[in-house]
């Protein structure tokens, strides 16, 4: 394999865990960003998400060998996407249409990284 083509594959792989890891970081901090309210189980939930999708895709942009976690992150981004619409409210707030956008358009950054990075090996 050429140089070139080693090192177009290194920055695809650290472009996707890079944008993994910011929106990972958004999840964690859109709560009180989005101030949520009451949706305190949307809450729990981008926080809980957004630290594993952080130290997965850490791990992955540090560690090639760390490929066999890669596929955790498309299921945690498609997660974060559909967890607005699957989680109860019960008596809660529900979310605004900020939060809701912003944990769509966060998982879908997620899900497609993740890809990108299991069907880019290093």
């Amino acid at each position: 394999m050429s140089t070139s083509t080693m090192s177009g594959r290194t920055a695809v792989s650290g472009g996707a865990a890079g944008l993994a890891v910011l929106a990972g970081l958004y999840l964690i901090a859109a709560p009180w960003l989005l101030r949520f309210g009451g949706a305190a189980e949307l809450a729990v939930s981008n926080t809980v998400a957004g630290l594993a999708i952080v130290v997965f895709a850490a791990m992955r942009a540090r560690d090639s060998g760390a490929q066999a976690l890669t596929w955790v992150l498309p299921v945690l981004g498609a997660w974060a996407a559909v967890s607005p619409f699957l989680l109860r409210y019960g008596d809660e707030t529900v979310p605004s249409a900020g939060a809701v956008t912003g944990n769509v358009i966060a998982g879908v950054v997620v899900a497609a990284g993740g890809a990108a990075l299991l069907l880019r090996r290093r």
